[in-house]
């Protein structure tokens, strides 16, 4: 779990998780799906440029307008998220994160029956 990739600002990574779920789309489109009050275009549009000199996404022109896609997918983002905060916050050790959780955390027992069981078949 080494992966490193460029955490996103919580602007960028709203803007992500909105072309994530619909796998490409025009500024106003994500303007659309933003909460209230929604962003001005020209804010967007600056995050969406930020976002592709990160190389997060690309785009292709479709009239005057761009049609912006993600290049790297959620997954792969969450585990570069994941791994960099299991080195900086828990020596690397998926053991002693469960623990910070199990501590900090209202864990069900249904919840610790599912990790349990995630643990027993990842040995297999």
């Amino acid at each position: 779990m080494n992966t490193k990739i460029t955490e996103l600002t919580r602007g960028e990574e709203e803007i992500m998780q909105i072309l994530w779920r619909l796998g490409d789309a025009v500024v106003n489109d994500i303007i659309a799906r933003t909460d209230e009050p929604h962003p001005k275009y020209t804010t967007v549009a600056t995050f969406l440029k930020i976002l592709e000199n990160k190389g997060f996404v690309s785009h292709t022109a479709e009239g005057k307008s761009h049609r912006y896609f993600p290049l790297i997918g959620r997954e792969e983002y969450a585990r570069g998220v994941m791994s960099s905060m299991l080195s900086s916050y828990f020596d690397g050790s998926l053991a002693q994160l469960v623990s910070f959780f199990s501590r900090h955390e209202n864990i069900s027992a249904r919840e610790m029956d599912e990790i349990l069981e995630i643990m027993r078949n990842a040995k297999k």
